[in-house]
């Protein structure tokens, strides 16, 4: 393993600034300082975590990115990283409901998918007996990318088709394709557009079941910046970078550092950017540094849907109404591709019903039901187009028009809500509405994305976004290089690290504290965590 530090009386600020406290940022920020580097990392919000923060408002909780997480069961990946780098004595998750952790309401029909391969896959063949020799297939299908990815035989068999183009070879049942294509809103994609590649890891990141942050999602980055100062790296807050500064060294332009809007301008060896790349190679540099191959890049990358979020409190015993701690889709039609288009249309503004995905944040994580009052989280996709008049605005201080639309969207989704919550809307506490135009304000996202880059066949591995720059001294991680999500990020960020040092990932993850704790859902937490 490889060390690059600053040397004594060096007039660098840092030997590595990280632009953005999401999850790959910070991940990359704390391998490095456990490594013995000097870490800073640069945030423009006031709270930390980008996607996985969270915030207040009314007294209540939310954390608008994270909804479920997987792989933290034992010998779970992302619970090695975790235990690996020390942070695993700050955190503390319980597991979702492991009959059901995905509710799933199509139309009419119900289904619940629980956790684990033979019992997800005994379910489907209870409920689809015709179908076995589909299930069986699909079920093992995943398995092969999940326990070696990217094998070779299994790119030669899978790697250039949709999920649709697997599902119809194997399945013919339309609503038995549907119920295997719902996670497909984990992508924002419709199953024509999910390349398997994607997909099958991620259906197999909660082959397992899920969990839920004790705390909510901000624990997260709280526990990864609580490690990152113990090795002697820091955060900023509210510090906002204006510019990463360029230098040509050698004929090769080079990171040198970052100027804040403050106008503070701080050194550093390299800077590594949690920042989606147009934000990265567009708003914090000029394209005359970039050469004609990147620009036509940047040019012609998509980036996945937007999203709306209905934050709400609620006065209903939803656990007497027999709500739990799984997530709930409902989708109105089990032709997701029509429904995918329809959200991409910019009259879905008046999309009466639109399809939903929701979770019960208070039942999720259950040290936070207080005062009788739950909490819950509703998501929509939508187009940015349909908020391209107010972009340019500020929070505050939107064009006239706004507020209106806002609660045209609020009332269908409150509308889709009560096909599974009757009368949600005659008990609301609180409810606020964040838009494409939030995200971008709050966490920086380029066109309201939910998950960085699309993730559709020609923009995803070879075709993607390098973790290493054309740029010397300039790195990426996060959502839009390996893949998306909690887990996602952070292997990027972790990825990233071994490659600057020169190791392999898992010679970083060299802690032998504490193993992570998982609470069963709907245990009272009585752990160390403070």
């Amino acid at each position: 393993m490889e060390r690059l530090k600053c040397p004594s009386g060096s007039m660098l600020d840092a030997d590595t600034i990280v632009i953005g406290s999401g999850a790959g940022g910070l991940t990359a920020a704390l391998a490095l300082a456990r490594a013995g580097e000097r870490v800073l990392v640069l945030e423009q919000h006031a709270h930390p975590g980008g996607l996985c923060h969270s915030f207040y408002r009314g007294g209540y909780r939310f954390s608008p990115g994270v909804h479920y997480i997987g792989q933290l069961g034992p010998g779970g990946s992302l619970r090695r990283i975790y235990e690996g780098l020390g942070v695993a004595d700050d955190l503390a998750f319980f597991e979702m409901n492991p009959s059901g952790f995905e509710h799933i309401r199509i139309g009419n029909e119900t289904f619940d998918l629980p956790g684990g391969k033979d019992a997800m896959a005994e379910r489907f063949k209870v409920r689809f007996p015709d179908q076995a020799g589909g299930i069986d297939d699909e079920t093992k299908s995943f398995i092969d990318f999940v326990t070696v990815p990217f094998r070779t035989w299994n790119m030669g068999r899978y790697g250039l088709y949709s999920l649709d183009r697997i599902l119809r070879d194997r399945i013919s049942d339309p609503l038995l394709r549907a119920l295997f294509s719902i996670q497909c809103g984990d992508h924002g994609l419709p199953p024509s557009r999910v390349p398997f590649v994607m997909h099958a890891p991620v259906a197999g990141h909660y082959m397992d079941g899920a969990c839920y942050p004790r705390g909510g999602a901000g624990t997260i980055p709280n526990a990864l910046i609580a490690g990152l100062r113990k090795e002697g790296g820091d955060i900023r807050l509210s510090a906002e970078v204006e510019r990463i500064l360029i230098e040509e060294k050698g004929g090769r332009p080079s990171a040198i550092g970052v100027r804040l809007t403050s106008g503070t301008e701080l050194r550093a060896n390299r800077v590594i950017s949690n920042a989606t790349p147009h934000v990265t190679y567009d708003r914090l540099m000029d394209r005359e540094h970039l050469s004609s191959r990147l620009r036509r890049k940047l040019d012609r990358t998509r980036y996945s849907t937007a999203a709306l979020t209905l934050f709400l409190a609620t006065d209903l015993d939803l656990a007497s109404m027999g709500m739990d701690s799984g997530n709930y889709w409902y989708v109105p039609d089990r032709d997701l591709e029509l429904l995918f288009a329809r959200s991409q249309d910019p009259d879905t503004v008046n999309d009466r019903s639109p399809a939903i995905f929701f979770g019960i944040t208070s039942i999720k994580d259950p040290s936070s039901f207080k005062g009788g009052h739950h909490t819950i989280e509703a998501v929509r996709f939508i187009t940015y187009e349909a908020f391209r008049p107010y972009a340019g605005s500020t929070t505050g201080k939107r064009p006239e028009g706004y507020a209106a639309l806002k609660d045209k969207l609020t009332a269908a989704i409150l509308r889709s809500l009560e096909r599974i919550i009757p009368r949600i809307g005659d008990h609301l506490l609180f409810c606020e509405l964040g838009t494409p135009l939030t995200s971008d304000h709050f966490v920086r996202s380029t066109r309201g994305g939910c998950y960085g880059t699309e993730k559709s066949l020609w923009q995803i591995g070879p075709f993607g976004f390098k973790q290493f720059s054309e740029i010397d001294g300039l790195c990426l991680c996060g959502a839009s290089i390996l893949t998306h999500g909690v887990s996602g990020a952070t292997t990027s960020g972790l990825a990233l690290a071994a490659a600057l040092l020169k190791c392999r990932p898992g010679e970083l993850l060299t802690s032998t504290g504490s193993e992570l704790q998982i609470f069963p859902g709907g245990q009272p937490y009585q752990g160390r965590h403070r």
